[in-house]
Order: structure tokens, then sequence, then C-alpha cells
């Protein structure tokens, strides 16, 4: 109970600075509100009706907006680890490390933390989406909140992986965008698996059937409507699963970092 108490308390860290970004939560609303309400629908109107013949289906607007849900996601967990950058610049990480607490308990903290603030960050986003899908089941909800807490886990740890082994700002800062533009591209937010694999490029449909944001977007369209586990090469108890293992996976290795590899002392 010790331990738990300690993590807990590591991660409110995190969840504390999400008291001095209301103004910022509230642009980042607004704007995801008219990319879901205007452009989404916008693009929906361009893309062919055809494609639903390769989403089971499901309405490309439907589609694509679950998938605009997954990349903000995944870009609020990106910076909530790359945080963890600015926190060594500053001395913050070396003053973590001096307190008398287990280093692996700060890892936790952090990923706990870290995912935690994401998941609330992003809270008004998915009600919006929801809202539009017309999802009253709370069971669905509850499992969404249950994946995308993992899934964010998972792309903190990742980060904080990056940080610790880069120990350069602006080198993280260029690594981490270039991961976020390609993981993004890679992947089926915008485009089914059954229309990437029509397009004959075979390094492209691996890298996007491989892809933690696919499993992400992928398991919630299968968790909102049913019928697109008809295109899906993978069902929803192998998305959650690869989730799961993705995130524990780099979980483990965030402690073995900061309890091994992490220098205190200095940045650089």
């Amino acid at each position: 109970m010790s331990r738990l108490k300690t993590i807990l308390l590591v991660a409110t860290w995190d969840l504390m600075k999400l008291r001095n970004q209301k103004v910022f939560v509230a642009m980042r609303l607004a704007w995801f509100t008219v990319q879901v309400l205007v452009f989404a629908r916008a693009i929906s109107y361009i893309v062919t009706r055809t494609v639903e013949n390769y989403t089971g289906g499901v309405e490309y607007y439907y589609f694509y907006i679950l998938g605009v849900y997954t990349t903000l996601l995944y870009s609020t967990s990106i910076a909530r680890g790359y945080m963890v950058a600015e926190e060594f610049d500053d001395g913050i990480v070396e003053y973590h490390l001096s307190l008398p607490v287990k280093r692996s308990t700060l890892a936790i903290g952090r990923v706990l933390g870290g995912g935690v603030s994401t998941l609330i960050f992003t809270l008004p986003m998915m009600i919006i989406v929801y809202t539009v899908l017309r999802v009253r089941d709370p069971v669905i909800v509850a499992i969404s909140l249950a994946s995308a807490l993992v899934f964010s886990a998972g792309v903190v740890s990742l980060v904080i992986l990056l940080v610790f082994t880069i120990k350069s700002t602006d080198l993280t800062d260029i690594i981490v965008g270039a991961i976020d533009a390609l993981l993004v591209r890679l992947s089926t937010v915008f485009y089914p698996l059954p229309v990437i694999a029509s397009t004959g490029i075979a390094p492209y449909y691996v890298a996007a059937t491989l892809n933690p944001i696919s499993h992400m977007s992928d398991f919630l369209r299968i968790l909102v409507f049913p019928e697109y586990y008809l295109v899906a090469p993978y069902g929803p108890l192998a998305s959650i699963l690869y989730l799961v293992g993705f995130s524990m996976g780099l979980l483990l290795l965030a402690i073995e970092f900061y309890e091994k590899k992490l220098e205190t002392g200095g940045w650089r």
C-alpha cells in the first residue's frame, strides 16, 4: 500500500500540470470540434461511396472521426512524455531522483500520470465523437476509456525511453516529430487496411498492420461498429492483446532505464 500511495503521489505531478493548461484545452477542444463537424464531413463528401465496401459498410465519416480521435490521443501522449525532456533542462528530474523513492516507482508513477493526464485532456474530444456516433452504451464507453489509457501509457513510455536514450532536447524534438509523422501516416487512421492492401505496396501494408495506432483506431471502430470486423484482418481481442503487450513491454523498458541506465547529476 505504501508503494501504491507513492506511485499515485508521483502520478499527481503530471496531473497538476493540467491546471495551468485550461486555456490550451479549451482552444484544442474548439479546434477539434470544428475538425469533426466541418472538415471531417467535407472530406467524407469528397471520398467516393465505394470506400464503404472496404469499411464493412461503415460510413467513411464515422470511420474518419474515430481515426482523428486516435491521432489526438497519440499526439497528446507524445507531448506528455516529451515534458520529461523539458524537466531535465530545469533540473526537475534530478530532484526527483534525489528523493527517497525507488526509481521503478518513479517510472511507473510518471507513465501512469502521463497516461491519465492524456485521458483527461482528451476526454471532452471523446465525448464529442461519441455524441456524433450516438454511442450510449456505458460498457462501450468504459472499454474505450480503458483502451485509451493503455495505449497512452505505452506511447508515454516510448517517449520517456527516447528522452533518456538521446539526452538532448533538440535531437529528441526532431526524432519524436519524425516518429509522430511516420506512425500516423503509416496507419489505418485515414485509410482502411483493405485500401492499403490494394495499393500493392507490401511494406506499407505490413507497417500499417504492425502499427499500434492502427490497432487502437481499428479497435475503437470494431467496438462501436461490429460490422467493421468483417474487413479487419485482426479482431478486437488480437488488438487489445497487442496494445497491452505494447504498453507493458515499453513500461518494463522504462523501468529498466530508470533503475540502471539513467545517471544522476546531468542531462548531457
